[in-house]
């Protein structure tokens, strides 16, 4: 998953738009998805609870004070759900898109 770090000076918008294009490019959703479920684990490995059972109490605003300062754990977890998300409309999409037959040149 790209991560920028600048820490000499903050970039001009032109340096970060071509950082942010640079990093993206190189990002890979399979990638992402196992890096934000190992992040997950950790949580859920710390905490004693699954992320599911994390992020429902979360929603309904029960969760203990301990849990209530883990917004890391609520944006890691929504970010995995989008990236799963993501990835599982452009599998379907190449599963169900017919061959494109070849052109003749």
């Amino acid at each position: 998953m790209p991560k920028l770090i600048f820490e000499d000076k903050v970039p001009s918008g032109e340096e970060f738009q071509q950082a942010l294009a640079q990093a993206m490019s190189n990002t890979n959703p399979v990638d992402d998805l196992l890096e934000l479920s190992n992040e997950l684990r950790d949580f859920e490995q710390k905490y004693h609870m699954s992320s599911i059972e994390f992020y429902e109490e979360y929603q309904a605003g029960s969760l203990s004070d301990e849990l209530q300062h883990c917004i890391e754990w609520v944006a890691t977890y929504e970010f995995f759900l989008k990236t799963k998300r993501q990835l599982e409309m452009a599998l379907m999409r190449a599963a169900v898109q017919p061959a494109l037959p070849e052109l003749a040149p």
